[in-house]
């Protein structure tokens, strides 16, 4: 009986160490996951930021070219204006010479 008790109670030590080691493995895994899920956060809000300032430089240039083709379309209407002037000044000039 002595030996049978002996041999349990070194199983259980044997036991209780290898749940230590797994306790303290799982330890070690959280607090590596832990430190992964914090530079993963880190990462996430640094590109949500780049994200929102690359947003906004397209918003500045989708309205810099709307500017610039608004420029152009009055450059392109003033040159149509000056032509359509020109071609009445001729018309009213040919009507006083007859």
């Amino acid at each position: 009986m002595d030996a049978k008790l002996t041999e349990l109670i070194i199983r259980l030590e044997t036991r209780t160490r290898q749940l230590l080691m797994q306790y303290s493995k799982s330890q070690d895994e959280k607090k590596d996951l832990l430190s992964r899920l914090k530079e993963r956060d880190a990462e996430i809000l640094s590109l949500k930021q780049k994200n929102e300032e690359l947003q906004q430089q397209y918003t500045h240039l989708k309205m810099a070219k709307y500017i610039d083709m608004a420029d152009d379309d009055v450059k392109d209407l003033r040159g149509r204006i000056r032509k359509m002037v020109r071609d009445v000044d001729r018309c009213i000039s040919m009507l006083k010479v007859e």
